[in-house]
């Protein structure tokens, strides 16, 4: 590089021919200043106190030759450009000289044309080493840019071939760079999914889109699924890059991580589906409480007898019992307004106090950290002691436990059988004669609005076993 100074380290155990090469070498190129030692040693201690920029290095040397120097230079400045010039070379030496990861080979001759060939192999040496320094320096900070990016960020070839990610990229998709980059945008290991689970063919997808239209596209939606199970929904823009040649060289595309997005909007959803259930419960059940009320009056009325003016005020309180029940699963279910770390037993606790009967037992496990809406917990816990005790007995025992990504919650009462399992969430669903069933139905928003799974199944005791998986822990955050 012009008028940049190159510093460069002669060893040679004839002081003389090193004078020489320092006298050509420095007549030959202003920019070069070279330091002579007599032997390795000497040319290492030089090394460590001067910023040199070339060895060169004879190989007959007393003491340490000119490969064990290079060894010595490979291990203390492994970036420093090594360049063997002896007289007394051979192919042995040269074959071996390479494969110990030489720069430059070159044999002493007669006459000056050596020098020149000589300053030319360390100009060539020295810029393609600042070269590729400044290459890897701009690839760091390339790196720490893109690190620093909030958002995930890859870059693709133009053969599709994913070339680099940064750490958000990394995190979202559960893969190490090394992984990613080892993929093409449509490569198999790859599980990419639309809304209905099912998979989305190459050209529909953001790459395939931008390399046939030259376009940038925004905001397409679609799940992939990572090594530990769990989907990520993902929407992407991405964009051409191309060359001085017209052709689209890189497609970089950012990835932001929509699945809490999704949770909630799945969430509201599932609310909406649940409020127009209750209306159909307002529409049919209280329909046919009132009837029974307007009856029993009529025969009232009619007959003056007292056991049709208690019926008729039973269906009336029944009514309003309905309608409270509505209202606090219409107010309670699904409501999450503020996520922290709590601990599960104090706020059972909490809800077991204004639950549980005297003779009723409770086994909950201690040390159960999750990230939860601590006022939404313990409706859903206080729904579940309710649910016990109106199934079972007052003397029921409620247990909570720890799961692998979650907590359970069971009693010790008659269960749910497996065959209405799968709608004991449902508005209509109640084994009560008097009851809604609203109080499942909140317990299951509660947890949707969370992003958490819920499965019933059967207790260690025979009784209905809830449990609820996929949450988050304040270790996750």
């Amino acid at each position: 590089m012009p008028g940049k100074t190159t510093r460069i380290l002669h060893v040679d155990d004839e002081p003389d021919f090193s004078g020489l090469v320092k006298a050509f070498l420095e007549r030959g190129d202003e920019a070069f200043e070279v330091v002579t030692e007599s032997c390795a040693e000497d040319g290492l201690n030089r090394l460590q106190e001067n910023n040199i920029d070339c060895v060169v290095s004879d190989y007959d040397m007393p003491k340490e030759d000119g490969l064990e120097f290079l060894e010595q230079v490979q291990e203390s400045h492994p970036e420093t450009p090594f360049i063997l010039f002896t007289g007394k070379g051979s192919e042995e030496i040269a074959s071996t000289a390479i494969s110990r990861g030489v720069t430059d080979y070159l044999q002493k001759a007669g006459g000056t044309e050596q020098y020149e060939v000589l300053a030319n192999r360390i100009r060539n040496s020295v810029d393609r080493h600042r070269t590729e320094r400044e290459l890897q320096r701009n690839r760091e900070f390339l790196t720490r840019v893109l690190n620093l990016n909030p958002a995930a960020i890859v870059v693709l070839d133009a053969d599709g071939k994913i070339v680099r990610a940064n750490e958000r990229a990394e995190t979202i998709l559960n893969l190490s760079e090394s992984e990613i980059t080892n993929r093409t945008f449509n490569d198999s290991d790859w599980d990419i999914v639309d809304e209905d689970g099912d998979s989305i063919p190459a050209d529909a997808l953001p790459f395939d889109r931008v390399r046939e239209t030259g376009e940038p596209v925004y905001d397409i939606e679609h799940g992939v699924r990572r090594p530990d199970g769990d989907v990520v929904w993902l929407s992407i823009n991405a964009a051409p890059l191309w060359n001085g040649h017209g052709e689209i060289e890189h497609v970089v595309a950012v990835l932001s991580d929509t699945t809490s997005q999704k949770r909630q909007n799945q969430s509201l959803n599932a609310t909406i589906n649940q409020l127009e259930g209750f209306g159909s419960i307002l529409s049919h059940d209280l329909g046919n409480i009132l009837q029974i009320a307007r009856s029993r009056l009529g025969l009232a009325r009619d007959t003056s007898e007292q056991e049709h003016f208690e019926a008729a005020d039973e269906s009336i309180e029944r009514a309003a019992e309905m309608l409270g029940e509505l209202t606090t699963a219409m107010q309670a279910g699904g409501v999450v307004e503020k996520v922290s770390s709590v601990d599960v037993e104090t706020v059972f606790e909490q809800a077991w106090r204004s639950q549980a009967t005297a003779n009723a037992t409770k086994e909950v496990e201690e040390g159960i950290q999750i990230q939860a809406d601590e006022m939404a917990l313990q409706r859903m816990f206080e729904n579940l002691i309710r649910n016990a005790f109106e199934h079972g007995e007052d003397t029921a025992t409620v247990r909570v436990g720890s799961l692998a990504d979650g907590f359970y919650v069971e009693d010790d009462g008659p269960g749910i059988p497996e065959y209405e399992r799968e709608k004991v969430f449902e508005p209509e669903y109640t084994t009560k004669e008097s009851g809604t069933g609203t109080g499942l139905v909140s317990i299951h928003q509660i947890a949707l609005a969370h992003g958490w799974e819920t499965e019933i199944g059967e207790g260690a005791d025979g009784g209905a076993r809830f449990k609820f998986t996929n949450i988050e822990t304040p270790s996750d955050q």
